[in-house]
C-alpha cells in the first residue's frame, strides 16, 4: 500500500478536524432554530381547537371554522370540513408532506385539524442547505490552504535534507546555506549551523590538544630511547651510567604518565554532571586524602552547585600549584560559590598571569608539564566556572568561583 505523502497528510488531518469542529458547530445551531421553529407551531396549534365552533341542530352537529387558513375534517364521517388546500381527507398527526407541501396536524376529539407550514419548513430546509455548503467550502479551502503551506514547509525540509546530503565526513567547516520560507525550519538550520559550528571547534581544538601532546611526549620517548640504547651500550659495565639512564628513564615516565593523565582527564569533561556539594567537607576531604602532612588550613562555610569529581580535579591541580610554585602555609577560604586558595611564593608577573593557563605554558622555574592550569581552566570553563587569579610581592591568590555570565 502506498504511503500518503506527508503534505497530504496534514491537509487531511487538519480538514478533518475543521469538519468535526464546525459541522459540530452548524448542526448545533440548526438543531436550535429546527427546535425553535417546531416549538413555534406547536404551540401556535395547541389552542386551534378555538377556531373550530360545534352547532349542534335536530341535524345534527354544524361546524363552524373562525381561520380561513385552518383544515378541518371530521373522522367519524371521515369527511372535510374545511380544506383550504385543496388535499382532501386526511386522518394522521404531526409533520405531513403532501403534494411538495409540509403540514402540520393534531387531533381533538374527532376532528383533524392542520395548516400549512411550508414557509417554515422550507426556511429550515434552507439554512441546512447553507450550513453543508459552508461546511463543504470550509473544507475545501482548509485543505488547499493546507496542502500548499505544508508543501512550501515540506520543500523547505527537502531543500535543506538535500544539503545536509552534501555534508562530507571530514568537511566540519560545511554551513546549510537555504534560506527557507518557513519560521520552523529557518530555525531549524540556524541550529543545524550552530551544531556544526560546536562541533567544528570542539573538533578543532582536540585536533590541536592531540597534535600538541604527541610534540610534547616526543621528548621524553626520545630520551627514553636513548638512555635504552646507552644501557645495552655500557651499562652492564659502568654503574654510574647504569644508575644515571635508571633515574633518567624513572623521570621521562613520570613525564608521559602525567601527560596521558592530563589528557584522559580533559576527555572527561564532556561527561560530567553536576550536584550539591558541601564546600567545608568536599575540601577538607581533598587535603586529608591527598595532602596529608602538607602545611595548609581551611577557613569559612559554603555550599556550591557544581560536579564533584571536575571541582576535585579543578582543587587538586590549583594545591599542587600552590605546594609547588608557593611557600608554606596556603590556605583554603570557602565561601557560596566560591574557593580562594592562597600561598606566599614569587610573585607572578603581571604580563605572565594571563598566559599561564595556556597549554604546555611553563614557567622559569617549572618542571611539569604545562598542562595543569589548561586543564584546570577547561573543566571549570565546563562546569560554569572560572578561575581568577591576583598576585603580588606577599602571596598569590587563585580563586574558583561560579561564573555568572560575564566572561568564560
Amino acid at each position: 500500500m502506498k504511503k500518503l505523502k506527508l503534505t497530504t497528510k496534514l491537509s487531511f488531518f487538519n480538514t478533518l478536524a475543521t469538519i468535526i469542529i464546525v459541522g459540530t458547530v452548524l448542526l448545533g445551531i440548526y438543531r436550535y432554530f429546527t427546535f425553535v421553529a417546531t416549538r413555534n407551531i406547536i404551540n401556535d396549534m395547541g389552542n386551534v381547537e378555538r377556531s373550530v365552533v360545534i352547532m349542534y341542530s335536530p341535524f345534527g352537529p354544524h361546524y363552524v371554522v373562525t381561520r380561513w387558513d385552518l383544515y378541518v375534517a371530521e373522522t367519524e364521517e371521515k369527511s372535510v370540513i374545511n380544506d383550504p388546500y385543496g388535499i382532501g381527507f386526511i386522518d394522521a398527526e404531526g409533520f405531513q408532506k403532501i403534494f411538495d407541501r409540509y403540514f402540520y396536524f393534531v387531533k381533538y376529539k374527532n376532528l383533524v385539524l392542520g395548516r400549512d407550514v411550508t414557509s417554515t419548513m422550507k426556511f429550515l430546509y434552507s439554512i441546512r442547505s447553507i450550513f453543508i455548503f459552508a461546511v463543504v467550502f470550509i473544507a475545501i479551502s482548509v485543505f488547499m490552504s493546507t496542502y500548499f503551506l505544508s508543501r512550501r514547509n515540506v520543500k523547505d525540509l527537502k531543500d535543506f535534507i538535500s544539503e545536509i546530503e552534501k555534508l562530507g565526513g571530514t568537511d566540519l567547516a560545511y554551513r546549510v546555506q537555504v534560506k527557507p520560507k518557513s519560521f520552523e525550519v529557518e530555525e531549524l538550520v540556524e541550529k543545524f549551523n550552530d551544531l556544526m559550528e560546536r562541533i567544528e571547534r570542539e573538533y578543532k581544538a582536540q585536533e590541536t590538544f592531540v597534535s600538541a601532546v604527541s610534540h610534547e611526549l616526543r621528548t621524553p620517548v626520545a630520551n627514553l630511547l636513548g638512555y635504552v640504547s646507552m644501557l645495552k651500550r655500557w651499562g652492564t659495565d659502568d654503574k654510574e651510567i647504569l644508575e644515571e639512564a635508571i633515574g633518567a628513564i624513572e623521570e621521562s615516565s613520570k613525564e608521559i604518565k602525567e601527560i596521558i593523565e592530563n589528557m584522559l582527564l580533559l576527555a572527561k569533561v564532556s561527561t560530567l554532571t553536576q550536584e550539591k556539594i558541601i564546600l567545608e567537607d568536599f575540601v577538607s576531604d581533598i587535603i586529608t586524602h591527598r595532602f596529608k602532612g602538607k602545611n595548609v588550613s581551611v577557613e569559612g562555610r559554603g555550599v556550591i552547585v557544581s560536579n564533584r569529581e571536575g571541582l576535585g580535579i579543578i582543587l587538586t591541580i590549583l594545591l599542587n600549584n600552590a605546594f609547588t610554585h608557593g611557600a608554606p602555609p596556603a590556605v583554603v577560604s570557602i565561601s557560596n560559590d566560591r574557593i580562594d586558595i592562597k600561598n606566599h611564593g614569587e610573585k607572578i608577573p603581571e604580563e605572565e598571569i594571563h598566559k599561564i593557563f595556556d597549554r604546555f605554558y611553563k614557567g622559569k622555574n617549572s618542571n611539569g608539564t604545562g598542562l595543569g592550569l589548561y586543564i584546570a581552566k577547561e573543566i571549570a570553563i565546563k562546569l560554569g566556572l572560572k578561575i581568577e587569579v591576583v598576585s603580588n610581592d606577599e602571596f598569590t591568590v587563585f580563586s574558583i568561583v561560579k561564573n555568572r555570565g560575564d566572561e568564560k
